[in-house]
Protein backbone atom coordinates (compact mmCIF):
# COMPACT_ATOMS: atom_id res chain seq x y z
CA UNK A 1 0.00 0.00 0.00
CA UNK A 2 1.23 3.49 -0.81
CA UNK A 3 -0.16 6.90 0.00
CA UNK A 4 -1.81 7.43 -3.39
CA UNK A 5 -3.91 4.33 -2.77
CA UNK A 6 -5.68 6.33 -0.04
CA UNK A 7 -6.56 9.36 -2.21
CA UNK A 8 -10.20 8.46 -2.80
CA UNK A 9 -10.70 7.25 0.76
CA UNK A 10 -9.38 10.55 2.18
CA UNK A 11 -11.45 12.64 -0.20
CA UNK A 12 -14.69 10.77 0.50
CA UNK A 13 -14.27 10.68 4.30
CA UNK A 14 -17.60 11.65 5.79
CA UNK A 15 -16.91 11.94 9.53
CA UNK A 16 -13.76 13.91 10.28
CA UNK A 17 -12.04 14.72 13.59
CA UNK A 18 -9.69 17.71 13.58
CA UNK A 19 -7.28 18.30 16.48
CA UNK A 20 -6.03 21.83 17.19
CA UNK A 21 -3.08 22.44 19.49
CA UNK A 22 -2.45 25.25 21.94
CA UNK A 23 0.14 26.90 19.71
CA UNK A 24 -2.45 27.69 17.04
CA UNK A 25 -4.49 29.65 19.62
CA UNK A 26 -1.84 31.31 21.77
CA UNK A 27 0.04 33.56 19.36
CA UNK A 28 -0.65 37.19 18.55
CA UNK A 29 -4.23 38.24 17.92
CA UNK A 30 -3.44 38.61 14.22
CA UNK A 31 -1.98 35.09 14.01
CA UNK A 32 -4.90 33.52 15.87
CA UNK A 33 -7.43 35.37 13.71
CA UNK A 34 -5.71 34.33 10.47
CA UNK A 35 -5.70 30.70 11.60
CA UNK A 36 -9.35 30.74 12.63
CA UNK A 37 -10.51 32.45 9.43
CA UNK A 38 -8.82 29.68 7.44
CA UNK A 39 -10.13 26.89 9.70
CA UNK A 40 -13.70 28.18 9.70
CA UNK A 41 -13.63 28.51 5.90
CA UNK A 42 -12.44 24.91 5.54
CA UNK A 43 -15.04 23.52 7.94
CA UNK A 44 -17.85 25.48 6.31
CA UNK A 45 -16.71 23.98 2.98
CA UNK A 46 -16.71 20.46 4.42
CA UNK A 47 -20.14 20.92 5.97
CA UNK A 48 -21.51 22.19 2.64
CA UNK A 49 -20.33 18.89 1.14
CA UNK A 50 -22.44 17.07 3.73
CA UNK A 51 -19.54 15.96 5.90
CA UNK A 52 -19.64 15.83 9.70
CA UNK A 53 -16.83 17.48 11.67
CA UNK A 54 -15.69 17.26 15.29
CA UNK A 55 -13.02 19.57 16.72
CA UNK A 56 -10.72 18.53 19.55
CA UNK A 57 -9.13 21.71 20.80
CA UNK A 58 -6.43 22.53 23.30
CA UNK A 59 -5.90 26.11 24.36
CA UNK A 60 -7.89 26.64 27.57
CA UNK A 61 -4.79 26.86 29.76
CA UNK A 62 -3.02 29.09 27.23
CA UNK A 63 -6.03 31.42 27.03
CA UNK A 64 -6.27 31.47 30.83
CA UNK A 65 -2.60 32.37 31.12
CA UNK A 66 -3.11 35.19 28.63
CA UNK A 67 -6.06 36.51 30.66
CA UNK A 68 -4.08 36.33 33.91
CA UNK A 69 -1.30 38.44 32.41
CA UNK A 70 -3.77 41.29 31.81
CA UNK A 71 -5.09 41.44 35.37
CA UNK A 72 -4.01 44.39 37.55
CA UNK A 73 -2.82 42.22 40.47
CA UNK A 74 0.26 41.11 38.48
CA UNK A 75 -0.36 37.47 39.38
CA UNK A 76 1.79 34.86 37.69
CA UNK A 77 1.15 31.16 37.20
CA UNK A 78 3.70 28.39 37.09
CA UNK A 79 3.31 24.79 35.99
CA UNK A 80 1.87 23.16 39.11
CA UNK A 81 -1.34 21.15 38.75
CA UNK A 82 -3.52 23.55 40.82
CA UNK A 83 -2.25 26.49 38.78
CA UNK A 84 -2.95 24.78 35.46
CA UNK A 85 -6.39 23.69 36.65
CA UNK A 86 -7.21 27.26 37.64
CA UNK A 87 -5.93 28.58 34.31
CA UNK A 88 -8.10 26.04 32.47
CA UNK A 89 -11.13 27.18 34.45
CA UNK A 90 -10.37 30.78 33.49
CA UNK A 91 -9.62 30.07 29.87
CA UNK A 92 -12.20 27.49 28.82
CA UNK A 93 -15.12 29.87 28.42
CA UNK A 94 -12.89 32.38 26.61
CA UNK A 95 -11.77 29.61 24.24
CA UNK A 96 -15.35 28.61 23.44
CA UNK A 97 -16.41 32.25 23.06
CA UNK A 98 -13.55 32.74 20.61
CA UNK A 99 -14.71 29.80 18.51
CA UNK A 100 -18.32 30.93 18.67
CA UNK A 101 -17.42 34.41 17.47
CA UNK A 102 -15.90 32.91 14.30
CA UNK A 103 -18.23 30.00 13.56
CA UNK A 104 -21.34 32.13 14.09
CA UNK A 105 -20.22 34.27 11.14
CA UNK A 106 -20.70 31.26 8.84
CA UNK A 107 -23.87 30.03 10.57
CA UNK A 108 -22.28 27.02 12.23
CA UNK A 109 -23.62 26.46 15.75
CA UNK A 110 -21.17 24.88 18.19
CA UNK A 111 -21.39 22.82 21.38
CA UNK A 112 -18.79 22.29 24.09
CA UNK A 113 -17.99 18.78 25.32
CA UNK A 114 -15.65 18.41 28.30
CA UNK A 115 -14.80 14.95 29.58
CA UNK A 116 -12.06 12.92 31.19
CA UNK A 117 -10.83 9.39 31.79
CA UNK A 118 -13.27 8.79 34.67
CA UNK A 119 -16.21 9.60 32.40
CA UNK A 120 -14.96 6.91 30.03
CA UNK A 121 -14.59 4.30 32.76
CA UNK A 122 -18.21 4.65 33.85
CA UNK A 123 -20.41 2.50 31.56
CA UNK A 124 -23.24 5.03 31.64
CA UNK A 125 -20.76 7.85 31.09
CA UNK A 126 -19.36 6.22 27.97
CA UNK A 127 -22.83 5.53 26.59
CA UNK A 128 -24.03 9.07 27.29
CA UNK A 129 -20.91 10.55 25.70
CA UNK A 130 -21.34 8.51 22.53
CA UNK A 131 -25.04 9.40 22.36
CA UNK A 132 -24.30 13.10 22.85
CA UNK A 133 -21.86 13.12 19.95
CA UNK A 134 -24.39 11.32 17.76
CA UNK A 135 -27.24 13.68 18.60
CA UNK A 136 -25.19 16.83 18.05
CA UNK A 137 -23.98 15.60 14.67
CA UNK A 138 -27.53 14.64 13.69
CA UNK A 139 -28.63 18.18 14.53
CA UNK A 140 -25.82 19.70 12.47
CA UNK A 141 -24.00 21.08 15.52
CA UNK A 142 -20.20 21.27 15.57
CA UNK A 143 -18.87 19.59 18.76
CA UNK A 144 -15.76 21.19 20.23
CA UNK A 145 -14.04 18.80 22.63
CA UNK A 146 -11.46 19.37 25.35
CA UNK A 147 -10.31 17.41 28.36
CA UNK A 148 -11.89 18.64 31.59
CA UNK A 149 -8.57 20.07 32.77
CA UNK A 150 -10.00 22.10 35.63
CA UNK A 151 -10.89 18.97 37.63
CA UNK A 152 -8.69 16.13 36.29
CA UNK A 153 -5.60 15.10 38.24
CA UNK A 154 -2.39 13.81 36.69
CA UNK A 155 -3.41 10.26 37.59
CA UNK A 156 -6.65 10.44 35.62
CA UNK A 157 -5.69 12.58 32.62
CA UNK A 158 -5.45 11.64 28.99
CA UNK A 159 -2.19 13.58 29.18
CA UNK A 160 -2.59 15.57 26.00
CA UNK A 161 -5.26 16.24 23.43
CA UNK A 162 -3.45 14.33 20.68
CA UNK A 163 -4.38 11.07 22.39
CA UNK A 164 -7.81 12.50 23.23
CA UNK A 165 -8.41 13.17 19.53
CA UNK A 166 -7.63 9.53 18.73
CA UNK A 167 -10.03 8.35 21.46
CA UNK A 168 -12.75 10.66 20.13
CA UNK A 169 -12.14 9.24 16.65
CA UNK A 170 -12.78 5.74 17.99
CA UNK A 171 -15.89 6.81 19.95
CA UNK A 172 -17.58 8.53 16.98
CA UNK A 173 -16.31 5.92 14.48
CA UNK A 174 -14.61 8.58 12.38
CA UNK A 175 -13.37 8.11 8.84
CA UNK A 176 -10.40 10.45 9.22
CA UNK A 177 -8.32 12.15 11.91
CA UNK A 178 -6.37 15.33 11.11
CA UNK A 179 -3.85 16.66 13.64
CA UNK A 180 -2.72 20.23 13.05
CA UNK A 181 0.79 21.00 14.23
CA UNK A 182 3.39 23.72 13.73
CA UNK A 183 5.77 21.78 11.48
CA UNK A 184 5.60 20.19 8.05
CA UNK A 185 4.84 16.74 9.44
CA UNK A 186 6.91 13.91 10.91
CA UNK A 187 10.57 14.48 10.15
CA UNK A 188 13.09 11.64 10.28
CA UNK A 189 16.76 12.51 9.88
CA UNK A 190 15.60 15.99 8.90
CA UNK A 191 13.40 14.79 6.04
CA UNK A 192 9.62 14.69 5.82
CA UNK A 193 8.19 11.18 5.93
CA UNK A 194 5.01 11.44 3.82
CA UNK A 195 3.59 7.99 4.62
CA UNK A 196 3.80 5.53 7.51
CA UNK A 197 2.10 2.15 7.68
CA UNK A 198 3.51 1.52 11.13
CA UNK A 199 4.66 3.74 14.01
CA UNK A 200 7.62 1.87 15.47
CA UNK A 201 10.34 2.51 18.03
CA UNK A 202 12.54 4.06 15.37
CA UNK A 203 9.95 6.73 14.58
CA UNK A 204 9.13 7.41 18.23
CA UNK A 205 12.82 7.78 19.11
CA UNK A 206 13.13 10.61 16.59
CA UNK A 207 9.90 12.35 17.58
CA UNK A 208 10.44 15.37 19.79
CA UNK A 209 8.54 16.60 22.81
CA UNK A 210 6.61 19.85 23.15
CA UNK A 211 8.20 22.94 21.64
CA UNK A 212 5.35 25.32 22.45
CA UNK A 213 2.67 25.93 25.08
CA UNK A 214 1.14 22.45 24.75
CA UNK A 215 2.01 19.19 26.49
CA UNK A 216 2.46 16.95 23.48
CA UNK A 217 4.91 17.25 20.61
CA UNK A 218 5.43 14.92 17.66
CA UNK A 219 5.81 11.93 20.00
CA UNK A 220 2.19 12.10 21.17
CA UNK A 221 0.97 12.85 17.66
CA UNK A 222 2.53 9.63 16.42
CA UNK A 223 1.03 7.81 19.42
CA UNK A 224 -2.40 9.19 18.53
CA UNK A 225 -1.88 8.20 14.90
CA UNK A 226 -0.97 4.66 15.94
CA UNK A 227 -4.18 4.38 17.99
CA UNK A 228 -6.45 5.64 15.21
CA UNK A 229 -4.72 3.62 12.51
CA UNK A 230 -5.27 0.41 14.49
CA UNK A 231 -8.95 1.00 13.82
CA UNK A 232 -8.25 1.69 10.16
CA UNK A 233 -8.79 5.44 10.62
CA UNK A 234 -6.17 7.32 8.57
CA UNK A 235 -4.41 10.11 10.46
CA UNK A 236 -2.88 13.13 8.78
CA UNK A 237 -0.28 15.13 10.70
CA UNK A 238 -0.06 18.44 8.85
CA UNK A 239 1.18 22.00 9.23
CA UNK A 240 -1.66 24.07 10.66
CA UNK A 241 0.11 27.29 9.65
CA UNK A 242 -0.74 26.69 5.98
CA UNK A 243 -3.80 28.49 4.72
CA UNK A 244 -6.77 26.17 4.07
CA UNK A 245 -4.60 23.20 5.01
CA UNK A 246 -7.54 20.99 6.02
CA UNK A 247 -9.30 21.41 2.69
CA UNK A 248 -6.08 20.90 0.71
CA UNK A 249 -5.16 17.76 2.66
CA UNK A 250 -8.56 16.18 2.06
CA UNK A 251 -8.73 17.13 -1.60
CA UNK A 252 -5.14 16.28 -2.61
CA UNK A 253 -3.72 13.97 0.10
CA UNK A 254 -0.32 15.60 -0.36
CA UNK A 255 0.36 17.58 2.83
CA UNK A 256 2.30 16.36 5.87
CA UNK A 257 2.51 12.77 7.03
CA UNK A 258 -0.27 10.22 6.55
CA UNK A 259 -0.37 7.29 8.98
CA UNK A 260 -2.55 4.22 8.51
CA UNK A 261 -1.63 0.64 9.35
CA UNK A 262 -4.95 -1.05 8.72
CA UNK A 263 -6.43 -0.66 5.28
CA UNK A 264 -9.90 -1.65 6.47
CA UNK A 265 -11.89 0.35 8.98
CA UNK A 266 -12.79 -1.42 12.21
CA UNK A 267 -15.20 0.01 14.74
CA UNK A 268 -13.76 -0.53 18.23
CA UNK A 269 -16.03 -1.74 21.00
CA UNK A 270 -16.43 0.12 24.29
CA UNK A 271 -14.20 -2.42 26.04
CA UNK A 272 -11.48 -2.13 23.37
CA UNK A 273 -11.42 1.65 23.74
CA UNK A 274 -11.22 1.35 27.51
CA UNK A 275 -8.38 -1.16 27.13
CA UNK A 276 -6.39 1.46 25.21
CA UNK A 277 -6.99 3.94 28.04
CA UNK A 278 -5.91 1.44 30.68
CA UNK A 279 -2.72 0.69 28.75
CA UNK A 280 -1.97 4.40 28.56
CA UNK A 281 -2.50 4.91 32.29
CA UNK A 282 -0.24 1.94 33.03
CA UNK A 283 2.56 3.35 30.93
CA UNK A 284 1.74 1.56 27.72
CA UNK A 285 1.19 4.72 25.74
CA UNK A 286 3.62 7.27 27.15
Amino acid sequence: MNRNDLNERIKTSNKIVIKIGSARLSGSEEEVNDFLFSLVSDIRYLRDLGKQVILVSSGAIARGRKLLSTLPNSAEAGESLPEKQALAAMGQNRLVNLYDSFFSKVNLPIAQILFGVLDMENPEGFKNLKNTFGQLLDWGILPIVNENDSVATEEVKFGDNDVLSAIVSLIVEADLLIILTGVEGFLKDGKLIPFLEEVGKSELSQAGGPSGPGTGGMYTKLKAASISSEAGIPCGIIDGNLKNCVREFIETNTLGTLVVSNGKKKNFSEEEIKSILRAKRNGGQE
